[in-house]
């Protein structure tokens, strides 16, 4: 059975024969193994660098490889992803990608697929701002007792299904989870059956790679490690936690591997041995991926993308506020040369895409809401006079960490115009989005402005200039409410006689008896 193994105990031999920084927040390591002997790469991607931000693929039926796919999208550095079936295409657990999540039938969520052998197996890591989560494998949660695990270690650790978190822009699956909580899952005997009850080819050598976090939640790290050649053996999956835990994964899973292990970088291509994997035929093209888009090479802020506990992008104070498109707290996603930029509207700049016929979202936008104090707000749109605007236009909400779904026909709305009432929480966490989906069959034919929206306190709060004796007082909200007067000595307060003669002596001594008297 499973166990646990200390630092000083790994059976893996780990030589580093090079170390370099081919992009900003970007390390790649070669390092050989020896019991077994491998030649193995890993990449250490720090999360809170300056312009970097972690993709994923994009809902799709095509296979791509991950150099076909990198180059595609732009990122600097893809490896391979989830492990997948074919006609039609589905992968084995949940993805996102672009931050639009896959249609229910090409993932493991679908439960037409319950009597599947990997059905509900899997775990997986995911991306949002300012934001990592993960979620344990279906096996872990099963024998979370056995592991120490408690339920609030992982998004949703009690539910073997869930959904991904809110907000997430890229999701990959995997399993089974190679280190949990800090420690490595190795096997007395790493080829008996007890090992990786879950996944039986564990318990044979083959190329692998895997995906882990640190306990920060600040360092990324994907290994691949070549196999089936005459220099590089591949790693049971006893092996592969043991190498992932020397490089200091809090948690880890194991992504597709065999003839799928694939490390690509822009600026050299394939970095490890893509067709010996194979069994010496080509790059294999797969479902989804993992790529690093670092050292300001797009449109994307600058602002590292997901890098918990940095400063909110922008704190909205109490009474509210303008975001804007000019701030770190504004994005626009999907294929750029399908978004337009304008010189008008608020601050002289605004964007447009078309609508298009379809049940997935393609372009769209957000902008991100961090709170200073949770309360009712009302959120405006802008829509700058002149467009032909679509009449079915989608947005959410997401406040409190509950998403809404709205439709507006923007059609007859210029200047500010409001989008609806929400009570949000304190902090981040929160936005407001619009995508370019038009489900009901409209053509491309009808725009999508997009600019600014507006947050603005609804009902009395401190700060308004305004108190409110039902829950200010001048010791809460000095702000609004005026501290009580003080005795000075030179005026009576009112109904207490001001600077009052001392009473005589029998007079006093009759008081301190009635007192006595009644036990006052």
């Amino acid at each position: 059975m499973w166990m646990a193994f200390s630092a000083a105990a790994f059976a893996l031999t780990l030589s580093l024969e090079s170390e370099e920084t081919p992009y900003p927040g970007v390390t790649l390591r070669a390092y050989t193994t020896t019991s077994p002997d491998t030649n193995t790469w890993v990449v250490l991607v720090d999360l809170c660098e300056a312009d970097l931000h972690v993709e994923s693929t994009y809902p799709t039926e095509l296979l791509q490889t991950a150099g076909s796919w990198g180059a595609e999208t732009g990122v600097q550095v893809a490896v391979n992803g989830d492990f997948y079936l074919t006609g039609p295409l589905q992968v084995y657990g949940d993805a996102v990608g672009g931050g639009i999540g896959w249609p229910l039938e090409q993932t493991g969520l679908d439960p037409s697929f319950s009597s599947s052998w990997y059905y509900g197996d899997f775990g997986w890591i995911a991306f949002g701002f300012d934001r990592v989560e993960f979620t344990h494998s279906g096996w872990v949660k099963e024998n979370a007792a056995a592991q120490g695990l408690t339920a609030d270690q992982g998004w949703a650790a009690s539910q073997r299904l869930p959904p991904a978190a809110p907000g997430m822009l890229s999701l990959v699956s995997g399993f089974p989870e190679i280190v949990v909580q800090g420690t490595p899952m190795v096997c007395a005997d790493p080829e008996d059956s007890s090992c990786f009850p879950d996944r039986s080819d564990m318990r044979d050598r083959h190329p692998r790679t895997a995906m882990g976090i640190d306990l920060a939640r600040t360092t990324l790290m994907l290994a691949v490690v070549d196999g089936r050649t005459s220099a590089s053996d591949g790693m049971y999956g006893s092996e592969l936690a043991d190498l992932m835990g020397q490089l200091g994964a809090w948690e880890a899973f194991n992504l597709d591997g065999g003839g799928s292990t694939q490390l690509w970088l822009e600026d050299r291509g394939y970095v490890n041995d893509t067709s010996g994997n194979n069994f010496g035929g080509s790059t294999r093209a797969v479902a989804n991926h993992w790529g690093i888009r670092a050292g300001g090479s797009s449109d994307a802020p600058a602002r590292p993308g997901h890098c918990e506990g940095q400063p909110a992008c922008q704190e909205i104070p109490p009474g509210g506020a303008t975001i804007d498109d000019v701030r770190d707290c504004f994005r626009l996603f999907g294929p750029p040369e399908w978004w337009r930029e304008e010189s008008i509207g608020i601050d002289g700049r605004s964007y447009w895409t078309n609508a298009w016929d379809s049940e997935t979202s393609l372009n769209w936008a957000w902008w991100q809401l961090s709170f200073a104090e949770a309360g009712t707000y009302a959120v405006e749109v802008y829509t700058e006079p002149g467009f032909t605007a679509f009449d079915d236009a989608h947005y959410v909400v997401v406040a409190e960490e509950a998403s809404e779904d709205v439709r507006v026909d923007l059609g007859a709305l210029t200047g500010w115009w409001t989008l609806g009432t929400w009570s949000f929480a304190a902090g981040g966490d929160q936005l407001v989005a619009v995508y370019d989906d038009a489900p009901d069959g409209y053509g491309t034919d009808r725009q999508i402005p997009v600019d600014a929206i507006r947050v603005t306190r609804v009902g009395p709060f401190c700060g308004d200039a305004a108190c409110d004796a039902a829950t200010e007082t001048w010791e809460t909200c000095p702000a609004d409410c005026a501290a009580p007067p003080e005795d000075t000595g030179d005026a009576p307060l009112p109904g207490v006689e001001d600077d009052p003669e001392p009473l005589p002596e029998p007079a006093l001594a009759r008081r301190e008896a009635s007192a006595d008297r009644c036990g006052c």
